[in-house]
């Protein structure tokens, strides 16, 4: 590609991502992929299903890529100073050069790295904050400060056509950014550490943006952009197959490595149907049995005991046929319980917690009863 048709390729993606309100294809890192990742209740789809998106604005400004007046020829291109993207977003703006020094409005580079703007005309000063940052600039000083701290400049900010500018550089790097300068397409980028960088393809041709600062085009980006996707993809299903929550096969005790997992008598917490439920879906996990907690289903499964069932609504009465014959408690349901969601009780000298419907007992309390045996 000839520097001319790059040039005029970079005019077509600036043109386009405004055109398509912020429409861009970016590399999706293994946070975005896990959270296109479906977890389905307790059949646990570890691998789940991911989305890379992609997205040709071609179509999108093909009405104005005709128009002669909306595409720059080359030296305009080059006159008007450099590109400049963050974290793969072009600004609107391009970069006015004073001095060696590319500056570009304020309040545009404040606003795309969501700093708070504030403006002093009669101190002729320009303040972005971020949290604990605070960055500020007088129009034709050559001094600027950061957290109070003086930073000298090359060129002082200066006013043009009711606009103040400051430098790029001191900016995308004071907020935790890293920036760039790319001279074969007059790109520069300011990259935060979370970006993975971001392409875009205009008449055919693909154009990469990489976290590195590079910029790639045609044969050298499609290259590069599969090749990280493929990365992408690899690191997502390692990073979620080592994050999903842990499973169990219906009926099959634990086994001697499970049983190192927080839970009671080996039987690690996640071998609670409710525990795999909520953590498949992110929601607030069950009571746990290592946190002293257990189920009646667990309760079954673990320790035997059993609802014996009652003729009277009200009682729940549960028990273990042991050597001795039957070991019974009857435990009687209030109308609180009966009508509260979730919430902790004390049902015949038993705390309970309710968690969706389900009833979860304290084990030191069915200790005491004489229901189970201690650890």
């Amino acid at each position: 590609m000839t520097a001319s048709k790059f040039f005029v390729t970079i005019d077509k993606i600036r043109l386009s991502y405004f055109i398509t309100k912020g429409l861009q294809d970016t590399y999706l890192d293994s946070t975005t992929i896990n959270s296109k990742m479906r977890v389905d209740g307790n059949k646990m789809n570890l691998w789940g299903r991911y989305l890379l998106k992609r997205l040709s604005v071609l179509a999108m400004i093909c009405v104005l890529i005709f128009s002669v007046g909306l595409i720059p020829a080359p030296a305009s291109a080059a006159s008007k100073g450099s590109h400049i993207f963050v974290d793969g977003v072009p600004l609107n703006s391009r970069s006015v050069s004073k001095n060696g020094v590319s500056f570009v409005p304020f309040r545009e580079l404040f606003e795309k790295l969501k700093m708070s703007i504030d403006y002093n005309a009669k101190l002729k000063q320009v303040t972005g904050t971020k949290g604990d940052l605070k960055i500020t600039f007088t129009i034709g000083s050559k001094t600027a400060y950061v957290n109070g701290q003086k930073k000298m400049l090359q060129a002082a900010p200066f006013a043009q056509n009711g606009t103040t500018l400051i430098p790029v550089r001191i900016v995308g790097e004071a907020t935790g950014n890293a920036v760039y300068y790319s001279a074969a397409a007059d790109v520069i980028q300011i990259n935060s550490p979370s970006f993975k960088g971001a392409s875009y393809t205009i008449d055919g041709i693909p154009i990469l943006f990489n976290a590195n600062g590079t910029v790639l085009f045609g044969p050298n980006a499609l290259k590069d952009m599969n090749s990280q996707k493929e990365i992408a993809e690899i690191d997502a299903i390692k990073d979620f197959t080592a994050n999903a929550p842990k499973i169990r096969i219906v009926g099959v005790p634990p086994t001697q490595e499970q049983s190192k997992d927080p839970g009671y008598k080996g039987y690690p917490d996640y071998f609670d149907a409710n525990y795999v439920t909520a953590a498949g879906n992110k929601e607030t996990l069950p009571p746990l049995m290592s946190k002293g907690w257990i189920s009646l289903s667990m309760l079954s499964e673990i320790e035997k005991i059993i609802n014996l069932g009652n003729s009277d609504s009200n009682t729940l009465s549960i028990g273990k046929y042991a050597e001795m014959g039957l070991v019974r408690y009857d435990i009687i349901v209030t109308d609180e319980y009966k009508k509260a969601k979730t919430g902790q009780f004390t049902l015949s000298d038993i705390r309970v917690k309710k968690y969706k419907g389900t009833m979860y007992l304290n084990i030191e309390d069915l200790q005491t009863v004489g229901l189970i045996e201690p650890n």
